[in-house]
């Protein structure tokens, strides 16, 4: 798990997106999709979950998914 500060790793994935007029003016920028993703040791995604604004995985389904693909 880690933090995104910046948007970097939000940028580089493609899950950015414009949000709400309020968020805009809130945040004074694009909002990141809450995503999850697993990455191999050679940087590939060998899993992905992208949510809805307020959706996340479960903490059973990230375990599944680790259990499955690392």
């Amino acid at each position: 798990m880690i933090s995104d500060r910046g948007a970097k790793i939000s940028k580089a994935y493609n899950v950015y997106t414009f949000g709400s007029i309020r968020d805009i003016s809130f945040m004074k920028t694009k909002l990141a999709i809450p995503s999850s993703f697993l990455i191999n040791t050679n940087g590939k995604i060998v899993w992905r979950y992208i949510g809805a604004r307020t959706d996340r995985p479960t903490i059973k389904i990230l375990t599944q998914a680790i259990d499955k693909n690392i």
